[in-house]
């Protein structure tokens, strides 16, 4: 958490604290969350599932999931791939887990109660990976993933519940809207039509959704609301181009939308308790793993480490950059099913303020139509934090537009004149 610049002459309203995430540049994430790629399908996931050697399998919110891009589907592709060791290990083996997100954590946990012995490396001096609860002043708010998705399902709701959280509901269907110019226009039908021509689009073979709305924008649909349901509904959800993103899985795949909520306090609560009781090594960055000799050496920048079997919960956009480097490497079926997932990058800003000066969004969410993009979509955490906070999010090219080459300072000014603009906005309208 950082003190917010002095004020400027502009600006009446100024956050007091806040805090920038800058997810597509940070080393050990390189983006936010998975996607399909034009050509691949969700069976790429499931094959990056698949252990290698009978010695070093994968896990992570884009590997061997139902729930994609979620903290339950990360945590339920490591206790999967835990599962897998426990079934094949010998007695008196040591299993070493990459990775102390909710995938390794899961798996760690999992092998820890089935009485093996596991270590985990973790590059961050904290755990969490793509999960990070930080301070603003005396309240806490997630700077990364923060909604516990499809809620009537998720099984982190009863241990949350347990451990005596507050959950907030959000609504995302029904955002209090603005626009930069002018009417925001019927943004959920533009989308629907989107989505009614993309099915069609792909009954014979998949392309990109560029494609479908290129088509699109030849018909009858009005070009301003299919930009926002573009901004809003698609890249948002993604963190990708278009040109990026299947038309076949994009609508199929389950998103948010689903009785979200997130929690009070921050998801902090739920990692400690994942967390107690496992050996994490915090502040080793991994540089290989090779699994070719009699033992598997995980080589970190603080030492090596030696294992009988590895469980790599690490982000897929790492192991398509080769880091860490593999060896001896993943097989040319895992390497085609890596091509088939992409990563995309949706950044954050959290502000707080002294008062709360902006329109009350009767369900907690609102939107911000800018043209071009900037910070679309918000959430007002105030009634749950019990302090003036707002949750704003940016996604994709929007990113090089306000991020790229910025202080965290100038980020912040200009999340919080998009704010104002849509504030005057909503209360114009």
């Amino acid at each position: 958490m950082e003190r917010a610049p002095e004020p400027s002459r502009e600006p009446t309203h100024q956050p007091t604290h806040w805090h920038v995430a800058r997810w597509g540049k940070d080393p050990f994430s390189r983006g936010s969350w998975s996607f399909i790629r034009p050509g691949g399908s969700p069976a790429d996931r499931w094959t990056l599932a698949e252990p290698i050697d009978d010695r070093f399998v994968l896990c992570g919110e884009a590997i061997g999931t139902d729930q994609p891009a979620m903290t339950h589907g990360a945590h339920d592709s490591g206790q999967r791939a835990a599962a897998w060791c426990v079934s094949v290990a010998e007695p008196g083996e040591r299993i070493v887990v990459i990775g102390a997100g909710f995938a390794g954590l899961g798996a760690a946990r999992a092998l820890t109660d089935a009485g093996i012995d596991c270590v985990v490396v973790e590059a961050r001096d904290r755990i969490g990976g793509r999960v990070h609860s930080v301070a603003l002043g005396d309240v806490m708010a997630d700077a990364g993933a923060a909604w516990l998705q499809q809620f009537p399902r998720n099984p982190f709701v009863p241990v949350l519940r347990s451990l005596g959280a507050t959950l907030v509901p959000t609504d995302f269907h029904a955002p209090l809207a603005g626009a930069s110019h002018g009417a925001v226009g019927d943004v959920s039908g533009a989308l629907a039509a989107l989505e009614a021509v993309a099915r069609a689009a792909t009954v014979d073979g998949d392309r990109a959704l560029a494609e479908v709305a290129l088509q699109l924008r030849a018909g009858s649909i009005v070009p301003v609301a299919l930009q926002h349901a573009i901004d809003a509904d698609v890249v948002l959800e993604t963190g990708a181009g278009l040109d990026e993103t299947s038309a076949r899985w994009f609508f199929a795949e389950d998103g948010v939308g689903n009785d979200d909520h997130w929690i009070r306090g921050g998801y902090r609560i739920l990692l400690d308790q994942l967390a107690t009781g496992l050996d994490i090594r915090l502040g080793h960055v991994v540089r290989s793993i090779d699994w070719s000799g009699a033992a598997i050496r995980v080589a970190t920048d603080r030492g090596t480490i030696l294992a009988d079997r590895c469980i790599c919960s690490l982000p897929i956009s790492l192991l398509r950059a080769g880091e860490p480097a593999l060896r001896p490497g993943l097989p040319e079926r895992h390497r085609r099913a890596l091509e088939g997932i992409g990563m995309g990058t949706v950044d954050k800003v959290l502000l707080r303020f002294e008062e709360r000066w902006w329109p009350r969004p009767e369900h907690g969410y609102f939107r911000w139509y800018d043209s071009p993009a900037s910070w679309c979509e918000w959430v007002d955490l105030t009634d749950g934090c019990g302090a003036p906070v707002v949750a704003g999010l940016i996604a994709h090219d929007a990113i090089a537009r306000h991020h790229t080459g910025r202080s965290d300072a100038e980020v912040v000014r200009d999340a919080t004149d998009a704010l104002r603009r849509w504030a005057a906005s909503v209360t114009a309208s």
